[in-house]
């Protein structure tokens, strides 16, 4: 505990000079210095100067004790992915953020508390957390200093910087840095960055070295998440036997234990795997399902929409897949994704059988779009191979080769 700037908190907190407080006790310039740590009074002085100001020192390290207890259960809620339990848990520790500064676990509280907001998905919150982190990192831990490069490796999967990312998780593995019990996250972390990536081999690799992890842990949700992870990469390698598999445990697990947050993805995926395999009935059913289950208002609900209107069109259901490309373009513009409206007007292109129009759309408005947005990395493959299948028709072979992917 920093009991020298504990003391002058509540000084001033109560309005008392330090000619008041330390008279017949010490010098001013004794109490400045034990106000600013620059000296330790001896444990009399102390305890007059806490007398004074009517603080129980019992007191104060009963908090102390309480914080980390607190801190101790907010990082367990990180941990499991509690994610219902991390708002009352980080209400209560905001109600000793006054007394956390002069304890010695403040820049903890303040690398957790970005962790809470990238948990929660509150980008805003966690850029200028990190800001002030930034600011303050010269006092830091080795440790502290390892959690917020880690922590900000997640800001950076979040907005969709897969390199930068991959960068700092990376040189944390190979400087073989303990984040305690963060480690099966961090390999967690490394496989959605290698799958996105195009990596999926290390994908893999990671992945199933963090569900090893988890498994140890018993740490149900996160076993989930590393499992949806490692069957999107088995999928992307063709090994898709072991990719369906994978997801059938997840799907099973998941309807067990109505992890309902989780299933609109695992449905989607099963869908996209089946569309690759080109089971298209399939995927559409699968699609269908998830887009039942999946939150309005998010790009996830969109993509779902996306995926419909493509197997309608594999499966020529021309007006159906129609319908589905103008609700798609109408939510896009509504709630500011604009990529997907861009993908929608692709394909009614198609449909109104301006095919080199719609081509013409793809190389001048859309793969320019998608080639500067990390985001969009699938898409821009997805549609440039499109691009370079349509001028090997023609014949422009030169033309082909520039958009092979």
């Amino acid at each position: 505990m920093k009991i020298g700037p504990l003391i002058k908190y509540h000084r001033t907190k109560k309005r008392m000079t330090q000619a008041t407080l330390c008279d017949g006790i010490c010098s001013i310039t004794h109490l400045s210095k034990i106000e600013n740590n620059n000296r330790e009074g001896n444990s009399e002085t102390i305890r007059l100067l806490l007398e004074r100001l009517k603080v129980d020192i019992s007191e104060l390290e009963k908090g102390e004790r309480n914080i980390r207890h607190l801190l101790d259960e907010f990082v367990s809620h990180l941990q499991y992915y509690e994610l219902e339990k991390l708002p009352p848990a980080y209400e209560q520790l905001e109600n000793y953020k006054d007394f956390i500064v002069y304890t010695d676990y403040m820049y903890l509280y303040e690398l957790y508390k970005l962790r809470y907001f990238l948990s929660v998905n509150e980008l805003k919150l966690a850029e200028d957390q990190f800001r002030w982190l930034q600011i303050h990192k010269q006092n830091f831990s080795q440790h502290e200093w390892y959690l917020l490069s880690y922590f900000h490796s997640i800001f950076l999967v979040l907005r969709g910087k897969y390199h930068e990312a991959d960068k700092n998780l990376m040189e944390i593995i190979q400087k073989n840095i303990s984040l305690g019990v963060f480690e099966g996250e961090v390999l967690y972390h490394i496989a959605v960055v290698k799958g996105h990536l195009a990596e999926s081999n290390q994908a893999i690799i990671y992945g199933e070295k963090a569900l090893e992890y988890f498994k140890e842990q018993i740490n149900f949700r996160r076993i989930l998440y590393t499992l949806l992870s490692l069957s999107m990469n088995y999928s992307r390698v063709k090994v898709y036997d072991k990719a369906l598999e994978t997801y059938g445990h997840l799907l099973r697990n998941a309807e067990i234990f109505n992890y309902s947050s989780l299933l609109p993805q695992v449905y989607h995926n099963i869908g996209d795997l089946h569309y690759i395999m080109g089971n298209y009935s399939i995927a559409r059913a699968y699609f269908k399902k998830s887009q039942t289950k999946m939150p309005k208002d998010t790009e996830d609900f969109l993509l779902c929409l996306f995926n419909i209107g493509q197997t309608e069109y594999q499966l020529e259901n021309w007006d159906t897949s129609r319908g589905n490309f103008e609700l798609l373009k109408e939510e896009a513009n509504r709630i500011k994704v604009y990529q997907y409206g861009m993908y929608a007007t692709f394909y009614l292109l198609l449909l109104d059988n301006t095919r080199a129009k719609a081509m013409a759309y793809l190389e001048e408005k859309l793969l320019p779009y998608t080639s500067t947005n990390g985001r969009c990395a699938d898409a821009h493959k997805l549609f440039s191979n499109i691009l370079s299948e349509f001028y090997k028709e023609e014949g422009k072979f030169d033309k082909a080769v520039l958009f092979q992917i």
